[in-house]
């Protein structure tokens, strides 16, 4: 879903070898590990659009929906910043990356807005409160990297985390350039930036993320005790909602936000595979499906009239239609002629010499 789709990381055993913690490294030099993090993170991700529509009249998407909303885009952004080390190295940054970034998200979206049937006028186009935010916040946290280094770990959380609970205070939920859930993830972008891939990966192996699994357990019942469990501090998972009830309780929203996104981050990474398999490969193409999918879904939603057909609240027939979407679009997104050419994107040189 962005440059860690592409990069390398060296596993600590070597080339074709089994790290200590008991993830399989690939011929590449990967971690399987991490690719199969990506893969299971992009089929949540097409499954949470594709059901959007519908998930809040449909009660086991509804269910779904909210417990996946809770962690899935914290990992995705810690996994970002896991492999954005080298955005900024020997006092060098790399420009061309990030306006690679910026210049896909401004694709990303005016195509979205021609298959939606919107108005092509500049606010809109820079109203980010779809899926191409995520591609302006990757070029503004690339930018920041010279700053997250300067300032170390420690420092660098602590403003990070500021950064994160002071956004609050102000409404951000148009999406104005993605100012608001850049600065709301910023946390999981800065650790994810300060961590290094084999201190993740060993994690796997350990028995730290065992309470964490507990935990997720417990929140998954809460949730299918209770469909309003979550409703206290849920709006601030989407990252752009201002404190609705003043600083403190907004502050005590974001950070228990926090809290889920991370227990359940280490429950999924302690289930997550280790072996290399076609989640592995998934996880190689994240980017292509993470721009196609939302495309696919525009389409179904302002061309052909299946969400407005009355079995798909059903939890049984609609869940169905929602699960096989999901893997078709999967499937469709992921084809290996499209990996180059989303590869060829991220580096293209717009300016020479850098």
């Amino acid at each position: 879903m962005e440059e860690h789709s592409l990069a390398r990381a060296k596993a600590t055993g070597g080339v074709g070898s089994d790290s200590a913690d008991g993830a399989t490294s690939s011929p590449e030099g990967r971690i399987a590990l991490f690719d199969n993090l990506k893969g299971l993170l992009i089929i949540l991700v097409v499954l949470g659009h594709i059901a959007h529509p519908v998930h809040n009249t449909n009660p086991v998407l509804s269910f779904a929906f909210d417990v996946v909303y809770l962690f899935h885009m914290p990992l995705f952004v810690l996994m970002s910043g896991l492999f954005a080390k080298s955005a900024y190295r020997n006092g060098k940054l790399k420009i061309n990356r990030i306006i690679s970034f910026i210049a896909l998200g401004f694709a990303y979206q005016l195509a979205l807005a021609l298959i939606n049937g919107a108005k092509l006028t500049p606010l809109r186009i820079c109203a980010f409160t779809s899926a191409p935010w995520y591609l302006i916040s990757m070029g503004c946290w690339y930018a920041m990297t010279p700053v997250l280094a300067r300032l170390g770990t420690v420092r660098g959380m602590v403003a990070s985390i500021a950064i994160s609970l002071l956004s609050g205070l102000v409404d951000t939920s148009s999406g104005f350039l993605a100012i608001g859930r850049t600065c709301a993830f910023l946390p999981c972008f800065a650790l994810g930036y300060y961590l290094r891939p084999a201190t993740v990966a060993s994690l796997h192996g350990r028995n730290i993320p065992w309470p964490a699994l507990c935990f997720a357990g417990v929140v998954v019942a809460m949730r299918l005790i209770d469909t309003d469990s979550y409703s206290w501090f849920f709006p601030m998972v989407y990252g752009d909602n201002p404190y609705a009830n003043g600083l403190f309780e907004g502050i005590a929203q974001r950070l228990t936000a926090f809290l889920m996104g991370a227990l359940m981050s280490l429950a999924v990474l302690k289930l997550a595979p280790t072996a290399t398999g076609w989640l592995t490969t998934l996880g190689r193409r994240t980017l292509q499906v993470y721009v196609l999918h939302r495309l696919a879904r525009a389409w179904l939603t302002f061309h052909t009239p299946l969400y407005e057909f009355a079995w798909m609240d059903d939890p049984f027939a609609g869940t169905a239609v929602i699960v096989v979407l999901t893997a078709a679009t999967v499937a469709l997104c992921s084809a290996p002629q499209l990996e180059r050419p989303f590869a060829r994107l991220l580096s293209i040189r717009w300016i020479r010499g850098e």
